[in-house]
């Protein structure tokens, strides 16, 4: 569905609301991110009127996200707002620029067609969003003076003539991030609210259902990292470079482990700060509405080549160089199992639309215990500090094979289960 988008930012001045910053950006610029990501066409944003507060300016954004962008004064009462209706067989999404959105909410206003208001069961507060077409956005401003006088004419508006969207009535569920989580909004009014809102984004940005490091050893400092980083210009993109490049740091300094211990000692710690890394710049994408389809295939399809060569770095130096077939034949075992898990875990996602490891209690509870990246890290790591790691590659490589064998007797399991149009697709 065609849509644009009129933005309020008229009630107060700039920076007390739209122009405040939360994770490195100013209010106003998230919205229109969200925006590109969402789709809209056309993004009107409404300043204060001439005189009264800061000016709002957008000249200074990426124009090319939108075939028209553009920031007009508040109109008086004796002029009308009819420059920001939208168009025929196209709809608007208007809302209040001091408010920050859940953008699951904003996409769902929008697919759900027009004239309805959201509004939140748990609260009080005005939602202030709404999406309308020409007709009702009209009647809304008729007695125009401002957005004030708009607002209070939808908190009027009988229900028949706009609906009621009520925001707890949307599904929690999260696939992408394995997770449940409610929507959510917040007026940024005052910097505790800022506080607030930076609090609601990182806890939207942390993926659920994850090994046991991931889970809890990992995100306070994936979130320090990304509140540090999002201060400055650094972009998500150059933070998996980095951490791409990290990675074959470790390649080199496990493959050279034969030269003394402090080389693999040195690698295991650099692999354990790629963890760290490789979940900040999801962190930051999402937190600063930066996530690119380059930048997530970047990662994904580099990350299985580097980790699998750490194992192979660990075969060449157990091996003494070659001279010794057990570490290789290891290094085999873990690559062959590690793909076929892989293999399991897309064919199951691609049949069900979620990830099996998030599918029932005992999968997520082997995602957290099973043969991952960041467990075998730690697992390798102990064996380093106890002068057994041949032992513990060796405990990698098994519990690589019990992991596959145990996705792969799930996604039979469950795929060969009869289903019906009104099953399910997961289970608490």
């Amino acid at each position: 569905m065609n849509y644009s988008v009129v933005l309020f930012a008229d009630t107060d001045d700039i920076t007390a609301g739209a122009g405040r910053s939360v994770y490195g950006i100013s209010l106003l610029e998230r919205h229109l991110r969200v925006f590109a990501s969402l789709g809209a066409r056309r993004v009107t944003v409404v300043g204060p009127a001439p005189g009264r507060g800061s000016k709002v300016r957008v000249d200074g954004f990426d124009e090319r996200w939108f075939a028209e962008l553009r920031a007009v004064d508040c109109v008086g009462a004796e002029e009308s707002p009819a420059r920001w209706l939208p168009g025929k067989d196209e709809v608007a999404l208007v809302l209040d620029a001091h408010h920050l959105y859940d953008p699951r909410v904003l996409r769902a206003m929008v697919e759900g067609g027009p004239n309805r208001k959201a509004a939140d069961s748990a609260v009080r507060e005005s939602c202030r969003l709404l999406v309308a077409d020409a007709d009702l956005l009209a009647s809304l401003t008729a007695c125009w003076n401002g957005s004030e006088s708009l607002w209070s004419s939808l908190d009027s508006a009988r229900e028949s003539t706009c609906p009621v969207f009520d925001l707890r009535e949307m599904d929690p569920y999260i696939v992408d991030l394995r997770r449940s989580l409610p929507p959510w909004w917040v007026v940024l009014g005052s910097d505790r609210k800022a506080r607030r809102a930076e609090a609601l984004l990182i806890n939207a940005a942390q993926k659920g259902t994850l090994d046991f490091p991931a889970e809890f050893i990992h995100p306070p400092l994936e979130n320090l990292l990304t509140k540090w980083i999002s201060a400055g210009t650094v972009t998500p993109n150059q933070v998996t470079t980095l951490t791409i490049l990290l990675a074959f740091l470790t390649t080199g300094l496990l493959a050279v482990g034969q030269s003394g211990p402090g080389y693999t000692a040195a690698g295991l710690i650099i692999a354990f700060i790629v963890g760290v890394l490789d979940g900040v710049d999801g962190k930051l994408a999402r937190v600063t509405v930066r996530c690119t389809r380059f930048g997530d295939r970047f990662e994904h399809i580099l990350d299985v080549i580097w980790e699998l060569t750490w194992y192979w770095a660990l075969g060449w130096m157990l091996g003494g160089s070659g001279d010794v077939a057990g570490p290789f034949v290891l290094a085999s075992v873990i690559t062959l199992f590690y793909l076929l898990d892989k293999t399991a875990t897309g064919m199951f996602k691609s049949r069900q639309g979620i990830e099996l490891f998030d599918y029932e209690p005992m999968d997520r509870f082997f995602r957290r215990i099973g043969a991952r990246r960041n467990t075998n890290v730690l697992l390798l790591l102990g064996g380093t500090a106890a002068g057994m790691l041949e032992e513990a590659f060796t405990c990698v490589a098994i519990w690589t094979v019990i992991t596959a064998a145990f996705h792969w007797t799930r996604a039979i399991w469950v795929l060969s289960k009869p289903t019906s149009a009104g099953d399910v697709k997961r289970l608490p």
